[in-house]
């Protein structure tokens, strides 16, 4: 579960697990991090801040592993009965993430 929350110079996710713990994204680019923080019901309690470069790199993990977990799409021809794979190469994915992290470097630079 997650939800995006806009106020006044800041945007934040927010993510609740099972268990109901909560982690939340800040950005604080008048600071120069991104806040991370775990909350439980409604006590924050702990929170980690990252650069936008190091944000970036995490940002980039993520998008390489779950372009590998992610299968290929199957395609099922009907009356056959014949499974055609899609192919989506993973590099493509990779370019795509690649340059969207490029431009969002760039935006937090300028």
């Amino acid at each position: 579960m997650g939800a995006l929350h806009e106020a006044p110079g800041r945007i934040r996710h927010l993510a609740v697990d099972e268990r109901g713990v909560g982690l939340r994204a800040t950005w604080r680019l008048e600071r120069g991090f991104v806040n991370l923080s775990l909350w439980r019901r409604d006590v924050c309690v702990e929170t980690f801040h990252l650069t936008p470069a190091e944000a970036s790199r995490l940002i980039g993990f993520l998008v390489e592993g779950l372009a590998q977990a992610v299968p290929e799409p199957v395609l099922a021809v009907a009356g056959v009965g014949v499974a055609v794979a899609v192919a989506t190469p993973p590099a493509r994915w990779q370019e795509r993430a690649a340059g969207g992290l490029e431009a969002l470097a760039q935006r937090l630079r300028g």
